[in-house]
């Protein structure tokens, strides 16, 4: 029992310190908030564990280590089929390429978006008859959209501007595929074979919601920001189960 109470302890004083750190480095968001979330409670049960030996206390601490328990089989259920679906798509074909969209700071990509981006460069370099789909409109905090920004970062990289298709428009995943589709069926014809670029954590959902669109795209996973790897894990997880009680994928 003293060592489930110091895993207690380490597991949710970590959590804790982990939202502190980021807050400091990132946007606030869910994905932020969520390891506090989850940890204190962890640590204030650590922190009290010897006063809850008796009647109500030692049932509400065996109930909180039940749900942590059953919480943590379904964090692994849901890290496994975002673990298969990485870079399914790595070794296919394309006609083209879609590049999902994220932040932009100003008219700068942030390290995220730098990231898909230089995945889809060297799926590029590899493939030189994809065309590339750069998909994102403009949300607060951008002069410009997502689309444009991305487009001039793959140019300076060297891809050939003829090579690159814009959809500026997109506020959703589901609207990236949607308005890149439609963009792929005008330039390059209906039957043209799809793939994807998001960041890893994300290739799973993303795939799904081109299914439930009817675009069967593979997904290649570009790596993710590594001091934000825990929080945007939990915030895929919330992610992946409102979209399914919502019947998005």
């Amino acid at each position: 029992m003293k060592l489930l109470r110091i895993l207690c302890l380490a597991v949710g004083g970590f959590l804790v310190l982990d939202t502190l750190i980021v807050c400091c480095l990132s946007n606030y968001n869910l994905g932020v908030i969520l390891p506090a979330v989850l940890g204190l409670p962890l640590l204030l049960l650590g922190l009290f564990w010897g006063r809850m030996d008796t009647g109500f206390w030692l049932f509400l601490r065996r109930l909180v280590l039940v749900c942590y328990g059953l919480g943590c089989l379904f964090l692994l259920f849901l890290g496994s089929l975002m673990l298969r679906a990485i870079d399914r798509g790595e070794h296919g074909d394309y006609d083209a390429l879609i590049v999902l969209g994220a932040a932009v700071h100003g008219d700068r990509v942030t390290w995220v978006l730098s990231n898909r981006l230089d995945t889809a460069y060297d799926y590029a370099v590899a493939h030189p008859n994809t065309t590339l789909v750069v998909s994102g409109g403009q949300g607060d905090g951008e002069s410009v959209t997502e689309a444009s920004a991305m487009a001039g970062y793959l140019v300076c990289r060297g891809i050939d501007q003829s090579r690159i298709l814009q959809e500026d428009k997109a506020t959703s995943t589901a609207e990236n595929f949607a308005f890149s589709k439609a963009i792929i069926d005008e330039q390059l014809g209906p039957d043209a074979s799809i793939g994807f670029v998001t960041t890893r954590f994300h290739v799973y959902r993303a795939g799904r919601v081109a299914l439930k669109g009817g675009i069967p795209a593979r997904g290649l996973g570009a790596p993710d920001v590594w001091y934000l790897a825990i929080n945007n894990f939990l915030r895929e997880c919330v992610g992946i189960c409102w979209y399914m009680v919502n019947g998005w994928i």
